[in-house]
């Protein structure tokens, strides 16, 4: 991956942890939206003027843009991955169902392993950990067509919108930890994963708004890692 590609990255997971969108980054630059989807694309340098606006605007060291980043490009196919092999009849997946079923693949793998699947961040919020880039990555696929969502009663369902997604960045047995979580939750409501992961040791343990610690899942019973309660 070339210095141009990690800075890409890099600014993709720091605009993540922001509620900035592509357009109103590029406003406050003074770029068009096309010319700020090219960085972000790794497809466009930044200058050192761009670099310290950018800056001021996340409220981080400009070294921060150069430390290392988690692999945005592996969450985005782990994010496909869970759509397609846990949707629905119709091909969608509730938002926050598909929040979760990417942090328990992350946290599971970090378990077996002692490594996260995309070495992303999670906090803990209202329904559950949630990926900090999951909510603009969201907002990025919907505008680049690569989406759907639509409002269903009190959800939003999410579905892909070709099933031809990329899983080069995926080890065999990432893709199949994958599977096998999704193949367990796919007929689950979304309250029974929700609830799920308000019973884990990483979600008790930390408080609204705070980063959850991968290791805190290595405390977890080995039984409740990712696999559905079992009804007495």
């Amino acid at each position: 991956m070339s210095k141009t590609q990690q800075l890409a990255q890099k600014v993709i997971y720091i605009r993540g942890r922001s509620s900035f969108t592509q357009e109103e980054i590029a406003n406050k630059l003074g770029v068009s939206r096309q010319s700020w989807i090219l960085v972000e694309k790794g497809q466009r340098d930044l200058n050192t003027e761009e670099l310290k606006k950018l800056s001021e605007i996340f409220g981080v060291d400009i070294v921060d843009f150069f430390k290392e980043t988690p692999n945005i490009d592996k969450f985005k196919q782990m994010y496909f991955a869970c759509i397609r092999l846990a949707a629905d009849e119709q091909g969608g997946i509730p938002k926050t169902k598909l929040a979760k079923l990417l942090y328990l693949v992350d946290f599971s793998n970090f378990f077996y392993s002692l490594e996260s699947m995309s070495g992303i961040k999670y906090r803990r919020m209202q329904y559950g950990p949630v990926a900090e880039a999951f909510f603009s990555l969201t907002e990025d696929f919907y505008e680049g067509g690569e989406i759907n969502i639509q409002p269903v009663s009190e959800a939003l369902i999410i579905s892909a919108t070709t099933q031809e997604q990329a899983t080069d960045k995926l080890k065999p047995k990432e893709l199949k930890l994958i599977k096998t979580i999704c193949s367990l939750w796919k007929n689950k409501r979304t309250m029974e994963i929700v609830n799920f992961t308000h019973q884990q040791k990483p979600w008790k343990m930390c408080r609204e708004g705070e980063y959850i610690p991968y290791e805190l899942i290595i405390q977890e019973d080995p039984e409740h890692v990712y696999q559905p309660f079992t009804r007495q």
